[in-house]
Formats: structure tokens, C-alpha cells, sequence
């Protein structure tokens, strides 16, 4: 994986984002892509709604096109922070030596406006974020991991000391899973360790084995594991598996059932978007 992805806000979690996609490309390179995603203020127009004057609408925009600008500031010195510190190369193009990287604004709609800029990336990392706490980065992961159509790396809001060395591969046989697998073997393929783990929960009864003997022919460090359901679900298992495993990245494959989308974020993937201490790689 060469090209990241991340989507900066202004606000806590820019940071840790950061320093995953600096840890990620520590060892081979690559390229950081950091754009820190601005609302248009003839955005709040339709929220303005009917009557109100003109001078108050200018109000209204004023302070959003203010707000927006002092988002966009705090961005770029978190940026600029990180930069210095890891040594990026700033400025320069994707395939350059070394590790790179450039900041960038987006402006429209938020979330929306980065899907493009997502899709033509290996991969996306962001900070995990509460919706009671950052309604607009909890928007940004669900509609990440529902369009972008690559894989999303969710980090907790703290310093990580690595990622991506010992993978957690959490598989119950069904399709998303798989394509996770798939999407996901260039880390794989250089991780120390990968663990792939069944939960039992009464329902999956995928058995672990044979993807370990996949990947283990594809030259991947793998071995199999059947983990007994915690009370507090199947995500918190992964958790306490991965602690188990020394493990310091999850992948899942994020589900995408069209019947109920509020079924689908309200299980595992919603967990992992909002909860945990280990960083979840989510692909469908």
C-alpha cells in the first residue's frame, strides 16, 4: 500500500490519523494524502430555511465561511506538526522515495466531498470518534466504509507504538469478510503474525482453519483461532483476542445488508467505527 488517504477536520483525531499513515509507510514508503474537508457556506442555506432577512442569511454565512477557515487552519497545523516531526518529503508527488506527503482542501458537503479522493487510494485513516462527540467524523467513517469502495483503517485518539504487525483477521465465512481478506494482503503478506479468528456467537459456524491454510500458502505468517462469544458481543471479543494476540490491527469485513442499513452500522462495524483501543481495518 502506497497511497493513503486521510481526511482531516480541524479537531482531535487529525492528529492520530496521522501518525498511523506515518507508521503504516514507516518501512517502505509511500504517500500521505491529508485534506482537511471544508463545508461550502451556501451549504447552510437550505438549514436557514424561510424567514429570515437578508442580513441575518449574510450573518448566518459569515460565520460559517469563519468557522470554515478556522477549521482549515487548525487542520494545516496539525499537519504541518506531524510533517515535521516524521519527515515527510512536502510537495511531493505520489512515488516519490521515502515517505511523502501533501495538504489539500475539499470543499462541498461533508461527508461527500472526499469519496472521490478515496477511491483512488489504497487505503483511508481516520480517528474513531462518538457520535455525541464528533457528529461529522462519525458521518465521515460510515460513508467511507459504504462508498468508497476501498479499505478504511479506524485508530483510536492516542499515540499507537505500532500497526499492522500482528493482524487479527476476524472471519465468519461470509462474503464481506472475504473481500476484506482480499483487500487487505498486502498488509497481510508483510505482517509478523496474522491470526485469523472465528467467534462463536451461535450462529457463525465458519471454521478458521482453511483460510489460515490459504494464506499460509500465499507466504502469509498465519495461524487459526476459535474464540468463545464475551457477553458484551462479538466486537469486544475481537478486543479481547487481539489483547491476547498482541495484535495491533483488526480486520473485518464491514456488512452492507440493503434490507436495514441501521442494522448493518448498529453491529460489529458500528462498534468498531465508535468503540476500542485497537485500530479496525473495515472492508465490504
Amino acid at each position: 500500500m502506497k497511497r493513503i488517504f486521510v481526511p482531516l477536520l480541524g479537531e482531535l483525531g487529525d492528529r492520530a490519523a496521522l501518525d498511523a499513515a506515518g507508521k503504516l509507510l514507516a518501512a517502505s514508503g509511500g504517500f500521505v494524502d491529508a485534506r482537511v474537508l471544508r463545508r461550502d457556506p451556501r451549504d447552510v442555506l437550505p438549514i436557514v430555511g424561510e424567514g429570515f432577512g437578508a442580513a441575518m442569511i449574510d450573518e448566518v454565512m459569515a460565520a460559517a465561511e469563519k468557522g470554515s477557515k478556522e477549521q482549515a487552519v487548525k487542520a494545516r497545523k496539525t499537519f504541518d506538526d506531524w510533517a515535521a516531526a516524521v519527515g515527510a518529503n512536502v510537495g511531493a508527488a505520489p512515488g516519490a522515495s521515502g515517505l511523502s506527503a501533501a495538504f489539500d482542501e475539499l470543499v462541498g458537503p461533508v461527508p461527500g466531498v472526499e469519496v472521490a479522493a478515496e477511491r483512488v487510494s489504497d487505503v483511508v485513516i481516520c480517528a474513531r470518534a462518538p457520535r455525541e462527540v464528533s457528529p461529522d467524523r462519525a458521518a465521515l467513517l460510515e460513508v467511507a466504509v459504504m462508498e468508497a469502495g476501498r479499505p478504511i483503517i479506524v485508530v483510536p485518539d492516542a499515540e499507537l507504538e505500532s500497526i499492522a504487525t500482528t493482524i487479527l483477521v476476524a472471519w465468519n465465512g461470509s462474503a464481506e469478510a472475504a473481500r476484506a481478506v482480499s483487500m487487505a494482503m498486502p498488509l497481510l503478506a508483510q505482517a509478523g503474525k496474522v491470526v485469523v479468528v472465528t467467534v462463536d456467537d451461535g450462529d457463525v459456524s465458519a471454521d478458521p482453519e482453511p483460510l489460515a491454510d490459504t494464506l499460509r500458502a500465499n507466504g502469509v505468517k498465519a495461524e487459526a483461532v476459535k474464540a468463545e462469544m464475551d457477553k458484551a458481543g462479538v466486537a469486544a471479543t475481537l478486543e479481547v483476542e487481539a489483547g491476547k494476540q498482541k495484535a495491533d490491527l483488526i480486520l473485518i469485513g464491514a456488512y452492507s445488508h440493503s434490507r436495514v442499513r441501521e442494522f448493518v452500522m448498529g453491529g460489529v462495524t458500528d462498534d468498531a467505527l465508535t468503540d476500542g483501543s485497537v485500530p479496525m481495518m473495515l472492508a465490504r
